[in-house]
């Protein structure tokens, strides 16, 4: 008889990252990425399958297998894997798209095994109740309709079908509706049958491990489960080669024009690749690229445009992205702007300096990407379900080599006429409503899932889980802000991150919307000071910040630079020059408020937007917490030059200001450079104006708003609390137990989205809007119109018994050992803990609440919750917002259904 060899673990590195790699006997690749320090653990399971693996006629089939994974095995009955997550201070999701499907847990450090558990079982024992099939048949729909309401998706849902003829990527990932509704049970097993097994399938954990006993139990629990007999043969797409440009508009009612323009290229492991990653970034990446510095500054035909490559396994396209600043544009102007740009590139190349540029960045963003570990799970990950996990840095290597003459080689061969698929979403007030019958888009983007839950009784718990996943109270380590104060008043916030490379700087100034002068002055100030300083132009300031792979966002109240960690001085050095001496100059003024208004009108086609800003208008009136932080159109257009200038003078101070670092730098040398570039800023002597006065909180009162669409959007509430308010913490468990909790573990998603199947997005609570002010209570759900007084009736319903107390002493119990572990991945990267001390810093919060914040939430009692919400409930007293179209008759509804 013949030895079995063990397989063994081999280990290299990605960057300064270690990675241990064992391949099972049954084909299972296994990446085990240990860092220590950070507290927690990502794992990452990928399957190589997505929409393109579909059968003809079950289009959609991957990402509803994807939903159905999260209905349980024996072991792990329905609603078992979310509520075990929850309760170990972590989550669970997963995606699904063109080319793979994948499912991650983030979990404290001492619970990764449970991630094991439920991976092992439902890689073999997933379960497919026709009851529950029929039901998240449902509430797939219900995604559909969600995102088939976006003018976008379906201007790129009809770019991706024309530009694909015959090709699998013509399909949405969410399928085409005939299909989703012809899907049967046997179609998902014998679908899960067929891909979801051990070879080719890649397993990674990420955090802090023992790599040799996660490796020891992998093994153990995965290493005995059978490959497949025959792994399902993928076919190449059969498109052929384009031969002519195609063109397309669509033309919609009251929408502002937009356009997608796309080329294909080449699948991504084409050597081309490299070079065409690069090309969309010489094009447009940044204020000093080709697209936006002509189309944008000097043309002012677009008030957006982006360039992309979407390279797939099987195929890619080079995408043009833009929006109009205005209601009309001419489509042959732009187009033809766009050709001479791509034709000076083919003529000329790139130039030195756009190519250190690009490298710059790249180089930034791999740093970025090391030190996140969700996105280095997710990199290594998706190499090695295709090869090497080695690949992912031997493609950023390759990116970086790329030189000019490459560029304009993939330039020339690909961005040509006959290779062309142009879209166009133009406005006309006379167009009809948009087909209800579309389906949603996903290039390149996945279709993420909703988890479903028990449909009575307590959370499942699995007793036989390894005493590793039991609860424990996580510890946040290697936290140690540091604070000091100018003697101008300005405070600053630091924390020092060794070894990371790269610096987060945020700067807040108490200079927001809620306290403007006018409406609308506090976000034409922010756009006005990206025009550069009175030294330096507005491309001045984005080639010192960009050339070197910076990134700086300026706001009047919260700007941020993210820079490399060599590039933190420079980048200071610019953020203190445009925030204390902007030029505001004259001749960018009008184009400055022609975008913003677009902006504005585009965010107005989303149903969804246009209803939470009517709840906010029921609820807090004239006060500008009733109001978009823009203003309105007409707010924007009556501003002037001296309102920007007066908003800056009157909020722009040191005593009215802070600064925050967290990254790789020496202290002594933060503390010189912050003295030097701002400790002589002078205070302006204006006193920071009051916070407007709320007014009494008046009869609650409901608005049905009737508009075209699938689905009618609903916002149910009232007036919430304060950040400071005393009843915080025991609302913000509240919240939890209703409708804030992970991956639906909340009542809501349980019997609203789940037992129900009214819905596919439902949440909110109290606490997510507490600020300085009041912010709100709220619910909001989206569903066909002939189910909107049902959802309104259970969410109601729900509302009053937290309201009654109608809840366990054990629900109270899980949310608190949530919170206590989810509290670690609020501080895993330096971006993270940098926004995490902006707002400590500006809410009076003490830097140490989040090392204290767990204890004191452990501290809650359920009877305090109780009480809580019964004194901050109202569930006599909600106001409501129904936007959409009117329910159809029932006879319609049926006859539509048939």
């Amino acid at each position: 008889m013949a030895r079995r060899l063990k397989s063994h673990s081999t280990v290299a590195r990605v960057g300064s990252q270690p990675v241990f790699e064992r391949v099972l006997g049954n084909g299972l690749k296994v990446l085990v990425l240990p860092r220590k320090g950070v507290r927690i653990v990502v794992c990452d399971l990928f399957y190589p399958v997505g929409s393109f693996d579909e059968p003809p006629g079950k289009t959609g089939i991957a990402h509803f297998l994807e939903h159905m994974l999260f209905k349980g095995t024996e072991r792990f009955p329905k609603g078992s894997i979310d509520q075990l997550a929850f309760v170990a201070g972590g989550q669970a999701n997963a995606d699904t798209g063109e080319d793979r499907t994948h499912y991650w847990f983030s979990l404290p450090a001492d619970r990764w095994e449970l991630a094991l558990e439920i991976e092992a079982d439902r890689m073999t024992c997933a379960r497919f109740d026709r009851r529950e099939v029929e039901a998240e048949r449902q509430v797939v729909g219900e995604e559909r309709a969600r995102d088939v309401e976006s003018a976008l998706a379906r201007l790129d849902q009809t770019h991706q079908a024309l530009s694909y003829l015959r090709h699998p990527y013509r399909n949405p990932v969410l399928g085409w509706p005939q299909d989703l509704a012809s899907i049967t049970v046997d179609d998902l097993e014998a679908f899960y049958r067929s891909h979801y097994r051990p070879d080719g399938a890649v397993l990674v954990f990420a955090g802090d491990l023992d790599p040799e006993r996660v490796m020891e139990r992998v093994e153990g629990r995965l290493g005995a489960v059978p490959s497949g007999k025959v792994r399902p043969h993928r076919l190449d797409g059969d498109e052929g080669t384009q031969s002519g440009r195609r063109d397309f508009v669509l033309v919609e009612p009251d929408a502002m024009p937009r356009a997608i323009l796309g080329w294909h290229t080449v699948p991504s492991q084409h050597p081309d690749a490299p070079a065409i990653d690069v090309l969309a970034d010489v094009l447009s990446a940044g204020r000093r690229s080709r697209l936006w510095r002509a189309l944008v500054e000097d043309d002012r035909l677009a008030g957006w445009v982006e360039a992309l490559h979407a390279p797939g396994r099987q195929g890619g396209q080079f995408l043009v992205q833009l929006e109009a600043a205005e209601e009309r544009i001419d489509r042959t102007e732009v187009e033809a702007a766009i050709f001479d740009i791509v034709g000076d590139l083919i003529r000329k190349g790139p130039t030195d300096e756009e190519m250190r540029r690009v490298r710059n960045r790249f180089e930034a963003g791999w740093r970025w990407d090391q030190e996140d570990l969700l996105a280095l799970a997710c990199g290594v990950g998706e190499a090695a379900l295709w090869g090497d996990w080695r690949d992912w840095q031997a493609d950023h290597a390759a990116a970086l080599a790329v030189d000019a003459a490459a560029v304009r080689q993939v330039a020339a061969k690909y961005l040509v006429e006959a290779n062309l698929t142009s879209g166009w979403l133009l406005r006309s007030d006379d167009a009809p409503a948009p087909s209800s019958h579309a389906a949603a888009s996903n290039r390149r983007v996945s279709a993420g899932r909703q988890p479903s839950y028990p449909a009575t009784g307590e959370p499942f718990v699995a007793a036989d889980l390894p005493a590793a996943s039991l609860p424990s109270r996580p510890r946040l380590i290697d936290y140690r802000p540091r604070r000091f104060v100018l003697d101008n008043g300005l405070r600053v916030i630091h924390e020092r991150r060794p070894g990371v490379g790269v610096a987060a700087v945020d700067f807040y100034v108490e200079g927001g919307w809620v306290r403007e002068a006018a409406p609308g002055a506090a976000a034409l100030t922010s756009r006005m000071l990206e025009e550069g300083s009175a030294s330096r132009s507005a491309q001045d300031v984005a080639a010192a910040i960009e050339d070197v792979g910076g990134s700086l966002e300026l706001s009047s109240a919260w700007s941020a630079l993210r820079t490399r960690s060599e590039d933190l001085a420079l980048g200071l050095e610019i953020l203190a020059d445009v925030a204390r001496r902007p030029a505001f100059p004259p001749d960018a003024l009008e184009w400055t408020k022609q975008r913003l208004v677009a902006d504005l009108k585009a965010d107005r086609e989303d149903p969804a937007f246009r209803a939470e800003q009517e709840f906010r208008r029921l609820v807090y009136g004239d006060h500008p917490l009733g109001r978009d932080y823009r203003g309105g159109v007409r707010d924007l257009r009556r501003l002037t030059r001296d309102d920007v200038v007066a908003h800056h003078h009157r909020h722009f101070a040191p005593e009215n200001a802070f600064l925050v670092v967290v990254g790789e730098f020496d202290p002594a040398r933060l503390k010189r450079l912050v003295e030097a570039h701002l400790g002589d800023w002078k205070s302006n002597g204006a006193t920071p104006p009051p916070w407007p006065q709320l007014p009494e909180v008046g009869r609650p009162r409901a608005r049905r708003i009737d508009c075209p669409g699938e689905q009618v959007h609903i916002v149910l509430g009232h007036r919430g609390i304060a950040r400071h308010d005393p009843d915080f913490d025991a609302l913000l468990i509240l919240d939890h137990i209703l409708g804030t909790g992970p991956g639906f573990s909340d009542r809501l998603g349980r019997i609203v989205r789940d037992e129900m199947g009214l819905v596919y997005s439902i949440g909110g609570g109290a606490t997510d809007s507490a600020d300085v002010l009041p912010g709100l209570f709220r619910i909001y759900a989206g569903t066909m119109p002939e189910e909107a007084d049902r959802v309104v009736a259970a969410v109601a319903e729900q509302i009053r018994a937290m309201h009654d107390g109608r809840f366990s002493d054990d629900e109270v119990d899980r949310v608190q050992r949530y919170l206590a572990g989810a509290s670690l991945f609020e501080l895993q990267t330096v971006e993270q803990r940098a926004e995490r001390l902006v707002d400590l810093e500006r809410l009076g919060l003490p830097l140490d609440e989040p090392r204290n914040w767990p204890t004191r939430i452990a501290a809650v009692t359920p009877d305090r919750v109780r009480d809580a919400a019964r004194r901050r409930l109202r569930p006599d007293g909600l106001f409501r917002v129904e936007l959409g179209p009117v329910a159809k008759s029932p006879r319609k509804v049926a006859a539509r259904r048939r």
